[in-house]
Order: C-alpha cells, then sequence, then structure tokens
C-alpha cells in the first residue's frame, strides 16, 4: 500500500524477483484521509486501510470489481438523527470531531458528509427537509435534506 491511495499486487519468483501484476485503485474523496496505511489478503479478499479508517475490500479473484466500502467514525459518537419518511430510511449520526455519516437501513454504510466548515457538533436534529446543527462555537445551522443527498450521491456514484 501507498500514499499515493493505491495497493499494488506483485507476482513473487522463487529467485526472490518480483513483477508487478495490478494496481487496486481505491476510491475516495482524494484527500489525506484516503492514503492507505494497512492492507490484508485473506482467502479471496483483498483489503485496504486508509488513514481515515475507510476499509476497502476487493475480491482477489474479480479486481476490477468495486470494492466494498466500510467506515465509521474514529471518534465518539454525540448525536443520532432519523430520517423516517426517507426511502431507503436514513439515519445521520456525527461524532465530536464534527464528521457526519450516512446509515442506509439494510445497507449500513452510505458515505460521509463533506462540509465546508468542520467545526464540532454538539447535536443535530432532523426538522422536516433539513438538518439543523448546534455545534461547540455556539453557532446553530441549517442543511437542507436535497443537498445532504446530493452530496452524498455525488461523494459516492452508487446511492
Amino acid at each position: 500500500v501507498s500514499a499515493d491511495k493505491t495497493a499494488k499486487v506483485w507476482d513473487v519468483m522463487e529467485d526472490a524477483s518480483g513483477k508487478l501484476n495490478r494496481t487496486l485503485a481505491c476510491p475516495g474523496t482524494g484527500g489525506v484521509d484516503d492514503m492507505l496505511v494497512g492492507c490484508l489478503w485473506q482467502n479471496d479478499h483483498l483489503v485496504t486501510v486508509s488513514l481515515g479508517g475507510t476499509f476497502n475490500v476487493f475480491s482477489a479473484s474479480n479486481p476490477d470489481k468495486e470494492p466494498v466500502m466500510f467506515a465509521g467514525h474514529l471518534k465518539t459518537i454525540s448525536s443520532l438523527v432519523l430520517f423516517p419518511q426517507s426511502s431507503p430510511r436514513t439515519i445521520l449520526s456525527t461524532s465530536y470531531d464534527g464528521v457526519i455519516m450516512r446509515w442506509i437501513q439494510g445497507v449500513g454504510y452510505g458515505g460521509r458528509l463533506m462540509r465546508k466548515n468542520n467545526t464540532q457538533i454538539k447535536c443535530f436534529a432532523a426538522v422536516e427537509e433539513e438538518l439543523v446543527t448546534s455545534g461547540y462555537d455556539n453557532k446553530v445551522k441549517e442543511i437542507n435534506k436535497l443537498f445532504i443527498y446530493l452530496v452524498f450521491i455525488r461523494i459516492f456514484n452508487w446511492i
């Protein structure tokens, strides 16, 4: 694995020389959090771990297939909110470092909301079609639900 956000699969010969078999590119936003810091080959699974804590699971028998991603909060979760009218049903969670994650019923991890100002969030609530946040900076902010879904769709083109 490498800080260039790729993992390389090598064929190692008996004389200890190696030949590059393929390069696996991990999806992400392109930031520092996407740098790869660990890897594992377990049975038919090639697993990479990024600095931001995202696990990408590739199929060793079909490495061209899009990897399955698993992620979560790296800090303590401070608040949860449910959008019961959304289809599929969606939960948003936030940790004290200001990261907002989306969780989809029946799927699990659904992405991370990228915000301009990543201030710490004390609590948040769903109010009809908006998300209202209250931060440790003593500011209340509104985020339109449509904006939230458009950001997740843009980042994770598979939702």
